[in-house]
């Protein structure tokens, strides 16, 4: 079960970890991070790290990054309204 996620069960202590696995995962969501940083300065910590965590999630699902953040923008417009620019 847990090989699928990159890791590998060690009977004595848990997890070992996959460096491959764990770098690209930092890398994927870096994008997302960076914009929940920067939106917390502006629009507080509960809603950058709403943003942040949803645009991550979108991210895992297939969208890149600029889809992701259109996307999770969307949600917090009035239907027709422009997004705002990026930081």
């Amino acid at each position: 079960m847990y090989g699928n996620y990159g890791f590998q069960q060690h009977p004595s202590y848990g997890f070992q970890r996959n460096n491959n696995m764990e770098h690209h995962t930092l890398q994927a969501i870096a994008p997302a991070v960076n914009h929940g940083l920067r939106e917390a300065q502006h629009l507080g910590y509960q809603h950058a790290l709403k943003e942040a965590v949803a645009i991550g999630y979108l991210i895992g699902k297939g969208y890149n990054f600029e889809q992701a953040w259109q996307l999770v923008e969307s949600w917090w417009r009035p239907p027709g309204s422009s997004l705002p620019q990026q930081y």
